[in-house]
């Protein structure tokens, strides 16, 4: 066994072209780095920008020392919304259904057809360059082993098991990429929204990844606020005015929000009587006495 149990996606920007790195769970910020230096920086040399999710070790003090010593300009993706990356996050989706439709018996070989995968996926046509990355990077799609005639001209120096299993893998995985493109895009434009809001705004935000207030989640509101929007981040997102108790980004995006609609007069809801939180002593029991400001 490798240990290996996560993997780490780098896509450049303007290519489009991927990388499958295996990573573990417990890699520290140091881990990152290297695995960002031999897998990435040895082929497309340091980035002006990059963009990374709210991972601790992106937002470690090694991590910003690197940004800062080799001038490049950090971005980060919205609170509990991945998508705002939406590049890598949609390259993650795609790897992910290439992974499933890939593996057959044993879940453990995932590791061995990253490489195959990672080469199926650089070599298929982008919509939005209409090239594979490997056109935009070297002007030519490298020969995979379903170019080359594996059977005749690779086989002498493979067994026949392993001759067929790549076989079996490469045209798998270049099959299943373009499908997998397809159906992410599909169910990405159900899910979509157009909605925009000015600075001034009210709007409710969903609970679903902030701290719960009460100790049974299942019982926990949908929506807090209303909260002000006090500034619009790009074209899909908004900083909010959340109060200091909220100790969390004020950066959302617009799934996480919804329109306050302000109720008229006559049905605004009739106020009911306060009730109190019961205090405890300083042994910790409940008392009958109440603090009232």
């Amino acid at each position: 066994m490798t240990g290996h149990d996560s993997i780490l996606v780098m896509v450049v920007s303007l290519s489009k072209m991927c990388h499958f790195v295996p990573a573990k769970k417990s890699s520290t910020a140091a881990d990152t780095v290297e695995l960002l230096a031999n897998s990435r920086m040895r082929y497309h040399g340091f980035p002006e920008v990059l963009i990374s999710d709210r991972d601790p070790r992106f937002q470690s003090d090694l991590w910003q020392q690197l940004c800062r010593r080799f001038y490049i300009k950090r971005c980060m993706s919205s609170s509990y919304h991945s998508q705002s990356n939406g590049q890598t996050e949609w390259v993650n989706s795609t790897m992910e259904q290439m992974l499933r439709t890939s593996i057959q018996s044993d879940e453990r070989e995932w590791v061995r057809l990253l490489p195959a995968l990672e080469l199926a996926y650089n070599r298929t046509s982008h919509s939005s360059t209409e090239l594979s990355p490997f056109e935009v990077m070297i002007g030519e799609n490298p020969l995979s082993a379903v170019s080359l005639d594996i059977v005749g001209a690779l086989a002498p120096t493979l067994t026949p098991p392993m001759a067929k299993l790549f076989r079996q893998l490469c045209d798998r995985a270049q099959s299943h990429t373009q499908k997998a493109k397809w159906q992410q895009k599909y169910y990405a434009d159900k899910k979509r929204r157009a909605v925009e809001y000015a600075v001034g705004d009210k709007v409710w935000l969903s609970s679903k990844h902030l701290p719960a207030s009460s100790s049974c989640p299942n019982f926990e509101i949908r929506y807090r606020g209303p909260f002000e929007i006090i500034e619009r981040i790009g074209t899909v997102a908004y900083r909010l005015a959340l109060p200091p108790t909220y100790e969390c980004h004020n950066v959302f995006h617009v799934p996480q929000l919804v329109p306050h609609r302000p109720r008229p007069p006559d049905m605004a809801p009739q106020e009911a009587d306060t009730a109190w939180p019961p205090i405890r002593n300083a042994a910790g029991n409940l008392t009958e006495k109440y603090e009232i400001d």
